[in-house]
Parts: structure tokens; C-alpha cells; sequence
């Protein structure tokens, strides 16, 4: 400090400490946030390691159709009609004397039964899987970003007192008033930065993004299997009849602040590839996965009345 003026190495000693923790809560404030922790949550470790190959749903014959109508309710009929278990019904229900061939029967529709039930539960867990880690990736944006608001709060507590305390200590009013309107914008400036609504930001890229079937009413990704799609897109499944259970989650989803607006930033977020969010959007996508796993499982409710008719053929 050779050189210097008393006045300036006082005014220096005084503000060190406001200038050290400047330097602590800039560094410590960055909205940009890409660690291991961050980069491991924001991979997609939930996607299957092997690619599926799906079953196409087969078309039921008008006279079977109407037959099979008579003996299963209208939701255990769409069940028959996307497991593929029409042909081997009809088989069994025209050789009610053939013990052999109705015990192959029943084994055969018991396997596409078991074979269902596992492909919803595979898309159940996946889902499960990836709600559970995005709404781990947000709760750790909130964990820094409530250590970002004590931080600046503290900085700004201490800064008013550093202001005050040098306001009292230094007697040139040219000075003195300097530092206080330094001190005033200082705190003030801090204050802003404690109403920042949005946060720490992470960036995650969605290869493989579940929800974007269900908003666009498509399966062109093929994620899901035909089968799970066919009860997803079937009106007559859904309690209300007059929306599929697709159409009914992507009217949940408009709850989030989403539209219908083509190409919007929001769904090209949530539902395309991805890109920086916030906290308060990783929740979003967190339930968003969490309510379509409800969906799917609901389905297996369908599936307990089906298993209770077929066990009464004879």
C-alpha cells in the first residue's frame, strides 16, 4: 500500500470485507449449474438396454367380434382385442369337448396375459424411473438455490452493517457520503438478486423422451408397445368414453402452464429434446412422468376383471 493516501489504505481496510465476500457470492451465484451430480441426473440411465420388437394387433372378425361382445363387458373386450386373445377364445369356445386343446388354449392366453402385464410394467417402471430422477436433479437445483438466497441475504446484512460501521468511523463527509451511496447500491443490487424467481438453470438433452407420444398423439417412436398404445388410444377404455386415456393425460399436462401453441418453448422443453430448465420446470416434467406411470397401471385394474372372465369359460 506504498504510495497511498491514510485516508484511502483506511477506506481500503474497511470495505477488505465486503470485497472478499463480493467475491464469494458472485462465484458462489453462478445460474449455470453442470457438476458430476448434475451430469449424472441429467443422463438418461432409465431408457432399456435392448430394442423390443413389438406384436401388431390383429383384426377380429365381424361374427367373432360380436360373439366375444356377449361375453366380456366393453373394457375386458378391448383388453381381448389388443392382447390378441380373440383366435385362441374362439378356438377354445368351438372345441368345448377337446380337453387338450382347451388346456393348450388356456395356456396360450394365460403367456399373452403374463407377456402384456410385463410390457406394462417395463413402461411403468421406466416412467418411474425417470421421475424419480429428474425430481432428484430438482431438488438439488433448490437445495443450491435456497443456499444462493441465505448467501445473498447474509451478504447483504453484512454489507449494511460494513456501511454503517464505516460511515461512523470515517469523518470526511466527501468520502463518507461516497461510501454510503456505494453502500446503499450495494445492498440494493443484493436485494435484486434475492428476487430472482428463476434460480440455478441445468441443461438436459431427451433422446429418448416418453412424454412426447402421449402430447402428440403418436407412437411414431415406437416406445411404446402396440398393444399398451392400442388401450392408450381406445375411447371405449377410458371411463368417460368420449376421451382416450392419451387424450385425458394431455389435458392434466395443460395444467402446467402448457398450450396448444405449435412449437412453443415450453413444448419443445418438456416434450421434444430438451434444453436448460429450472427447478420449478423439473418438477413439472418429474409429475408429468409420474401421472402417465398412474395411467398405465390403472390399466392392470382392467386386466384383474379379464383374468376373472376368462377363468369362468367353459
Amino acid at each position: 500500500m506504498q504510495g497511498m493516501t491514510p485516508m484511502v489504505k483506511l477506506l481500503l481496510i474497511k470495505l477488505r470485507p465486503f470485497l472478499v465476500l463480493s467475491n464469494l457470492v458472485l462465484t458462489g451465484c453462478s445460474t449455470w449449474i453442470n457438476n458430476v451430480q448434475v451430469q449424472t441426473l441429467t443422463k438418461n440411465y432409465c431408457a432399456p438396454n435392448v430394442t423390443y420388437k413389438s406384436i401388431p394387433v390383429q383384426v377380429i372378425p365381424s361374427a367373432d367380434s360380436i360373439r366375444l361382445s356377449t361375453i366380456f363387458s366393453a373394457h375386458d373386450f378391448v383388453l381381448v382385442k389388443y392382447l390378441n386373445l380373440s383366435p385362441t377364445i374362439i378356438a377354445y369356445l368351438n372345441n368345448p369337448d377337446n380337453t387338450p386343446l382347451k388346456l393348450v388354449a388356456k395356456q396360450k392366453i394365460t403367456d399373452q396375459c403374463m407377456l402384456f402385464e410385463t410390457e406394462l410394467n417395463a413402461i411403468a417402471a421406466e416412467l418411474d424411473c425417470n421421475g424419480e430422477r429428474i425430481d432428484k436433479l430438482a431438488a438439488y437445483i433448490d437445495e443450491l438455490n435456497s443456499n444462493r438466497q441465505t448467501r445473498l441475504t447474509v451478504a447483504s446484512i453484512l454489507l449494511g452493517a460494513v456501511t454503517a460501521v464505516t460511515a461512523t468511523t470515517i469523518k470526511n463527509d466527501k468520502l463518507n457520503n461516497g461510501l454510503s451511496i456505494a453502500g446503499g447500491v450495494g445492498t440494493s443490487v443484493l436485494g435484486f438478486m434475492t428476487l430472482n424467481p428463476k434460480g440455478r438453470r441445468v441443461r438436459m438433452h431427451m433422446e429418448r423422451n416418453m412424454l412426447q407420444s402421449i402430447w402428440f398423439q403418436n407412437n411414431t417412436a415406437q416406445i411404446y408397445p402396440a398393444s399398451v398404445w392400442g388401450i392408450l388410444s381406445e375411447k371405449r377404455f377410458s371411463n368417460s368414453e368420449n376421451l382416450s386415456l392419451l387424450e385425458t393425460t394431455r389435458q392434466r399436462w395443460l395444467k402446467y402452464g402448457l398450450d396448444d401453441q405449435l412449437n412453443s418453448p415450453q413444448e419443445k422443453l418438456y416434450f421434444r429434446e430438451g434444453g436448460v430448465f429450472i427447478a420449478e420446470e423439473l418438477h413439472n416434467l418429474a409429475n408429468m412422468h409420474n401421472e402417465l406411470q398412474a395411467t398405465i397401471r390403472s390399466i392392470q385394474q382392467d386386466m384383474r376383471s379379464l383374468m376373472q372372465t376368462l377363468s369362468t369359460l367353459d
